[in-house]
């Protein structure tokens, strides 16, 4: 970190130093603490570094947890250089000696060459996390000795722990080097730092010229999974640009599972969102496993680089309160909603919705079908989804897309367990936005060009309709033609093992005649259970009077499904458009 910031934050550090010492001494006074404090080097030297700590080796074996320290020590120190953030020196296993009057102890003594500069010391201290397999098979001999043992040797043991640096030319008190920490954050163009366990925060900035900056993150990431992370999204259209991926952090110290990004990237003039978010677990106020080896800059950090990038070329942006088209929020356990909207002209919308996904599969989601077509145009996918704090399963979907001219109907649909105020595990960071939430893109769009659908049934050129069937009914609807017409039956119903059990047909209404009838084999499914089956079809009927009829069977039909409904529950039954002169199919 160069330039202005630097400056400025080296001046805070040069007023606030405290009187040339020439050593420093750091002990642990209890369990789960880190220690501080910064130094001084005027001039190239070398400085003498005595500590002691503890590490257990276990020889031979992977790391089997994402709570394990590569190093397998649970209490010793580091350096970072103050400037850049880097590690420069820290205690291990191999660097250290055993004292042999302790169970675990280590010690190191030795001196350190060191360029001049700021430098900041650390001392890390919690209770060992020992794993109970050796050399791939569970240790029962490990089990019982974890299992029997007191911990009067740790406390013993702990009163050891210390560090001591001699040879520096001035101390930076733990005060001193926070304000030096918040100047280099306030100076930031974005820092999302200081966050507590299943919190989620956003910032946003607007350019008016191209600029670069570095990204400096840390967060919790194992596996291909990301639990503590953050990423940053283009807002006009909610595209991602860059995020905290497990595959691209690198180890940032303590634990496995703290990772560190470093990256730059180049954005052009536009608004941006800059988001972090923790899961329930491990943070900057209660770790629980050993911490980064920069632990005040847990989040994300954006920094211009001097040069290429106009400072005044920046400017912070707050999120503006859209009033939202569709709004279905604080859904309960069996929930099945539902609202619709029409658009005058084509019009980019965000879809925000909260949900529970597993595996590759959503178990409470939305989606939006087309009232004049029935085809769906968005489903909640569990791999465009992203983590929602708390839980893991709590998924999040926050995208836009852009839908032409025409009515559509929102729906939403709960399983019968983990929903708003009947959580099973822990909720979402936002647990009143459990649901969809439809926005404008554009907050400046007319909301005169977008209107409430009262009756999801009310399309244009519908010549007959039966729709929202209930159980063990029998329903008909006369229409008459004058002249031959060709006409679109969409209808969806229930079937299986080749025959249809809810299902539509039409038939003359002096004869009874079946003209058209709904068939199983000329069927497709239509979401959700197997049995959901729908036609979508045109033919042409000559000019008469007819009825069109649907009936259903004691189960499984609108509001009383017994298995997951259609994608398009409001057109259960059976509509019949009339395709007008010069329309398509």
């Amino acid at each position: 970190m160069k330039g202005l910031v630097l400056f400025i934050a080296l001046i805070i550090w040069g007023n606030l130093l405290a009187q040339a010492d020439s050593a420093i001494l750091l002990k642990p006074t209890k369990l789960g603490e880190i220690k501080v404090v910064g130094f001084v080097l005027n001039h190239p030297q070398q400085i003498s570094i005595r500590a002691e700590g503890a590490g257990k080796r276990i020889p031979g074996r992977e790391i089997r947890s994402f709570m394990e320290d590569p190093e397998q020590m649970f209490a010793y120190a580091w350096i970072l250089d103050a400037q850049d953030r880097s590690l420069v020196w820290r205690m291990t296993l191999d660097n250290t000696r055993r004292n042999w009057q302790t169970r675990y102890n280590r010690k190191f003594e030795g001196e350190l060459k060191l360029p001049s500069g700021k430098y900041e010391v650390y001392y890390s201290a919690r209770k060992p996390y020992f794993h109970l397999y050796g050399d791939g098979f569970f240790s029962l001999g490990r089990f019982l000795d974890r299992l029997l043992s007191d911990e009067s040797w740790l406390d013993r043991d702990r009163k050891k722990w210390f560090i001591q640096i001699k040879g520096v030319d001035e101390v930076i008190p733990p005060e001193a080097l926070g304000k030096y920490h918040r100047a280099l954050k306030e100076q930031a163009v974005v820092s999302i730092t200081a966050l507590r366990n299943s919190e989620y925060r956003q910032k946003g900035i607007r350019l008016t010229e191209k600029g670069t900056f570095q990204i400096y993150a840390l967060g919790e990431a194992y596996k291909g999974e990301e639990f503590d992370y953050g990423w940053i999204v283009r807002a006009g259209d909610s595209k991602k640009i860059w995020e905290m991926t497990a595959e691209s952090g690198k180890y940032a110290g303590g634990a496995i599972k703290n990772k560190v990004w470093r990256e730059r990237i180049t954005l052009e003039p536009g608004e941006y969102w800059i988001y972090f978010i923790m899961d329930d677990s491990h943070g900057p106020h209660d770790w629980n496993a050993n911490p980064p080896y920069d632990p005040d800059f847990w989040g994300i950090t954006l920094t211009g680089v001097p040069g290429e990038y106009q400072p005044q070329s920046v400017t912070r942006i707050q999120e503006i309160e859209v009033e939202p088209i569709v709004s279905l929020n604080r859904l309960g356990d069996n929930e099945l909603v539902q609202a619709g909207f029409r658009i005058a002209q084509a019009v980019k919308i965000r879809i925000y919705a909260l949900g529970e996904g597993r595996r590759g599969k959503m178990y409470d989601y939305g989606w939006i079908v087309n009232l004049d077509t029935g085809k769906e145009v968005w489903r909640m996918k569990y791999n465009r989804t992203r983590y929602a704090g708390g839980a893991r399963k709590n998924r999040l979907v926050d995208e836009v897309i852009e839908l032409p001219r025409g009515s559509y109907v929102v729906y939403f649909r709960t399983d019968d367990s983990h929903s708003y105020r009947h959580w099973n595990s822990a909720p979402p960071y936002n647990p009143e936005r459990w649901g969809i939430t439809i926005y404008p893109a554009d907050p400046k769009y007319s909301e005169g060009r977008i209107e409430p659908l009262e009756d999801l049934t009310s399309e244009e050129n519908i010549l007959a309709q039966i729709v929202e069937v209930e159980d063990d009914i029998r329903v008909q609807e006369r229409f008459q033609l004058e002249q031959p017409s060709r006409i679109r039956i969409y209808a969806i119903g229930e079937g299986d093992w080749g025959e249809m059990y809810d299902y539509g047909w039409i038939e003359k209404q002096f004869t009874h005649e079946k003209v058209w009838m709904m068939e199983y084999d000329k069927t497709v499914w239509a979401g959700g259970a197997r049995k959901n089956r729908k036609v979508d079809e045109v033919i042409t009927l000559p000019p008469g009077k007819y009825i069109l009829c649907f009936q259903t069977d004691g189960s499984h039909s609108f509001a009383d499904w017994n298995a997951d409904p259609p994608d398009d529950p409001a057109h259960y039954g059976i509509t019949l458009y009339l395709i007008h002169k010069g329309e398509g199919e």
